[in-house]
């Protein structure tokens, strides 16, 4: 059976939705919400709160996703294999159902049999499968073994007992649940294997391609506790996962993933704008001949540009640091290669379209975001190209560098200078036989900045202990803050440096717990509240509140007394500062209205923070906006406010959500209910802040300013309420008091300024022309005493009372009078600087005469440095009393020149 990409897709959903009943879930997003993870690269990310027991089930409690899943950086990177084998990418989708104390072994192994035979085709003869054989530890998975044979009825010659390394799960850390896994694998033919010989190729004996992993299930029925002991667990869960490129490569009975329907068009394109031809057939491992090394360049592009597609999509965007560097990385790589291929210029943001045309059904935010998409990576292919071919030249000077190390502080410098990551500059090294010295590289780097990417991307689903006890124990915390400010609680657990303790005294900093709240916990962009804790034998400061899964968690402070669990506390949020909050927190769903409406639908918000202080607003916008766009925008924000339009807040599903059109909030979680936050007739917004009753309230809005934070990012920030109304004065008072001394009223300050600007100009201009006077007049002085160096006449001496520029016109006035001079003059321009020009005839140039490493090396005696052109080079120093040795060595390289 022959099934597209799509159709597998839909076909997985449909299979465990319509007949076994399963919770579809959408894919979450790359960027996680787990703090632990860097991107998102498992199907299972988005359950991890319901596997911790943080989170209810989903109800049913099963479910059934196809996850976006990437792995480009860190210790599960498929990045050096992909091209060179038939199934790795940065990128993949994850076919995925979850039994979250449902169903277990009994149901799922004759389900994911019946689906991949039935449902998918697949010959039962050509299908393996594996199980857990044990150890001293756990024993085999023997229940896993009679299914599959008794049940599902698979012969016992295809079954294989594999170790703990190949067939068991978990824990992701010290401790946490885990369990055995099961896989199915296809058995493409003889014709993918690395031999001939039974004994040296099979499942247990070899990691060739003619038996392909494309299913594996997981079985969570084990809990590790710390003293390595495994113990059943009272709810047993199931993962499942099937790579959807893996599975279309079987079905397609392609040679590799790259030639399926999911990614030859892509590759296609490539080929067609490098003008090369993709030749196909069976290649494993590193690429030998021309023709294999071309087809793993076009397979490198295809699975970059789609990878990086999907991770701008979701709101990634080039930096440094975290998963904008893994972005930045993996472009930049692919960048390279087309460069292998002959393509010199931007191209990747040209398969972008393609990309769109293969995905974009099945995941809208591609289609939303295509011009987007495409701005973005076009704009890091040029900043590359304007490095590319230096960095290049400077990488292939080292490598050509006696010794199989290459010197890390250079490699350093690949990436600050010419920005080259540091995996591109070890993946180039490695082709030719050579490491880098990471020791070398790490300490240029800390000198440097020390920024650079996390490496975070295991799945840590055993989570913070404590916390997690305190959730299961009492639920999530009752959130009454949007009613109120003030209230009484009772301490359900009191936390230091993450663990539970009995008390916390006086001076202690500690994280303290309630059963309910009004302090609302940092997320969304708005900042957790702060405010005061208090009973009759205590007080409390509440430096901060922040959000873990359904608890707040409140920093205090312990002002008095002693705080313990189980005690009720007077709770008391900080008024003016939440109100400032609210303020500009109705700010920005004002201004994300008003930038759209101006700018155009296709902003989107990358990212905001509101507190007391102000509002600060992240877009996507490909250009500065103008001071007119901006005025514009500023005046639709205050019409908006005085409209006094009431503010809705209304509790519904998230899919009814969704339905009435409302725009998701940038770094805001979703659950099953979400509150939707309506003002007037223009604003319709996801949001769990606090809000205005409405518009009038805020009072004024003023922009503050506007800037870039990364390419094809802005900032704004902008002032609400009182904020606003001081900022005003203050700046009027400033106005003011330069009217006063300017003795121009506010109206006429520009033009004054710019009158001003005009004489302070033109007196500069006077300036310069008489310190050129000044300086041509000691010429006469310095040729006198011209010394005849061989067929060199050499001019040199220190000139005083001249300027830098000054020094520079002499030293080429006095070259000029003849075609043999070399002219080397200092002065001394204060109490630590030294200015030192060089100028040499144009004729001398073409001997040998160099005058920036003249002046270079006579600067490094007066502690300074410098350089320029052959005809004329200036420098600074600092030692003013060695100016004169400076000039002896100089006149002592000349005469050695010459001679």
């Amino acid at each position: 059976m022959t099934l597209s990409g799509a159709q597998i897709r839909d076909r997985f959903i449909s299979y465990f939705r319509d007949k076994r009943g399963h919770l579809h879930k959408p894919s979450s997003s790359l960027i996680p919400d787990n703090p632990t993870l860097l991107l998102t690269s498992a199907g299972m990310v988005q359950f991890v709160p319901i596997f911790l027991g943080n989170a209810p089930p989903t109800n049913p409690p099963r479910a059934v996703t196809v996850q976006k899943c990437a792995r480009a950086g860190g210790k599960d990177s498929d990045i050096e294999n992909i091209g060179r084998t038939s199934r790795h990418h940065s990128f993949f989708e994850m076919l995925g159902n979850f039994s979250f104390g449902d169903y277990f072994k009994k149901e799922i192994i004759p389900w994911a049999w019946e689906y991949v035979t039935e449902d998918l085709g697949l010959e039962p003869e050509r299908l393996h499968v594996t199980v857990f054989k044990g150890d001293e530890e756990v024993p085999g998975d023997d229940e896993a073994y009679d299914i599959w044979h008794k049940t599902v009825g698979v012969p016992k010659e295809r079954i294989y007992r594999l170790s703990r390394k190949d067939n068991f799960w978990g824990p992701p850390g010290p401790t946490g649940p885990c369990g055995p896994c099961s896989e199915i694998y296809y058995d493409r033919g003889p014709e993918y294997g690395c031999s001939d010989d039974p004994t040296k190729c099979g499942i247990d004996i070899c990691e060739c391609d003619r038996y392909m992993e494309f299913w594996n299930l997981v079985f969570m029925e084990l809990f590790k506790d710390e003293n390595a002991k495994f113990t059943p667990l009272a709810s047993k869960n199931v993962d499942t996962g099937s790579g959807l490129e893996r599975v279309a490569l079987i079905l397609q009975k392609k040679n590799n993933t790259f030639e399926t329907d999911l990614f030859f068009p892509i590759l296609e394109e490539v080929s067609k704008i490098a003008n090369v031809k993709y030749t196909g057939g069976i290649v494993t491992g590193l690429p030998t001949t021309p023709s294999e090394k071309t087809d793993s360049y076009l397979k490198i592009i295809a699975d970059h540009s789609r990878a990086i597609s999907f991770l701008i999509a979701d709101g990634v965007r080039t930096s440094n640091i975290g998963r904008g560097y893994v972005l930045r990385f993996i472009t930049r790589r692919a960048a390279r290669f087309g460069r292998l291929l002959g393509i010199d210029k931007p191209f990747l943001y040209t398969l972008v379209p393609t990309i769109v045309r293969i995905y974009g059904d099945a995941y809208p935010e591609l289609k939303k975001n295509e011009k987007l998409i495409e701005q973005a990576i076009k704009e890091e292919e040029e900043r590359f190209a304007k490095t590319i071919d230096r960095g290049m030249k400077f990488l292939d000077e080292l490598l050509q560098e006696k010794g199989d190390t290459v010197d890390g502080a250079k490699a350093f410098n690949l990436y600050s200078t010419y920005g080259f990551p540091f995996e591109l500059t070890k993946e180039i090294a490695e082709e030719h036989g050579k490491k880098i010295d990471l020791a070398g590289y790490e300490e240029a780097k800390e000198k440097h900045s020390g920024a650079s990417a996390g490496d975070q991307f295991n799945v840590i689903i055993t989570g913070e202990e404590a916390i997690g006890k305190i959730l299961k124990e009492h639920g999530a915390t009752e959130f009454t803050g949007y009613k109120e400010t003030s209230g009484e609680g009772e301490v359900l657990a009191v936390l230091k440096n993450g663990s539970l303790v009995d008390e916390a005294q006086e001076g202690d900093e500690v994280d303290v717990i309630l059963s309910r709240t009004p302090f609302y916990a940092e997320s969304g962009g708005q900042l957790g509240d702060i405010g005061v804790f208090e009973n009759d034998d205590c007080r409390l400061q509440v430096l901060d509140t922040k959000k873990h899964e359904g608890l707040h968690v409140h920093r205090v402070r312990v002002q008095a007394g002693a705080v313990r669990a189980g005690e009720k506390l007077r709770l008391a949020v900080d008024q003016e500062r939440r109100n400032l909050t609210v303020l500009h927190h109705s700010t920005a769903h004002i201004f994300h209205s008003a930038v759209r409406d101006r700018l155009g639908k296709h902003v989107a918000q990358a990212g905001s923070q509101v507190g007391p202080a102000a509002m600060r607003f992240d877009f996507n916008f490909e250009r500065q906006p103008t001071k007119e766009e901006l005025a514009d925008i500023e005046r639709t924000m205050n019409v908006w406010v005085q409209e006094n339009a009431e503010v809705k807040t209304t509790e519904m599903t998230l899919e009814e959500a969704k339905q009435t059109g409302a725009i998701a909030m940038f770094g805001e979680k979703y659950g099953d209910k979400v509150r939707v936050v309506q003002m007037g007739d223009f604003s319709l917004e996801f949001c769990g802040g606090t809000h205005v009753a409405s518009t009038g309230s805020i009072g004024l809005v003023k922009i503050i300013s506007e800037g870039s934070i990364s390419s094809g990012v802005r900032r704004i920030e902008a002032l609400s309420g009182p904020k606003a109304w001081n900022y005003i004065s203050e700046q009027m008072g400033y106005l003011g008091e330069l009217s006063d001394k300017l003795k121009a009223k506010p109206a006429d300050l520009a033009s004054q300024v710019d009158r001003l600007q005009a004489e302070i100009k033109a007196k500069e201009k006077q300036n310069a022309e008489l310190e050129d006077r000044l300086a041509l007049a000691k010429v006469s002085d310095l040729l006198a005493g011209v010394e005849t160096l061989g067929n060199v006449k050499f001019v040199t001496g220190q000139v005083q009372d001249v300027s830098s520029d000054g020094l520079k016109t002499v030293a080429t006035s006095i070259r000029d009078k003849g075609d043999d001079m070399v002219v080397l003059l200092g002065s001394i321009q204060g109490a630590d600087k030294v200015s030192i020009v060089c100028a040499v005839s144009q004729a001398l140039t073409k001997k040998g005469f160099h005058a920036g490493n003249i002046v270079k090396e006579v600067a490094e005696v007066c502690g300074g440095k410098g350089g320029g052109r052959p005809d004329v080079a200036q420098a600074g120093g600092k030692d003013t009393a060695k100016l004169e040795e400076a000039l002896r060595l100089g006149r002592k390289r000349v005469s050695e020149t010459n001679s």
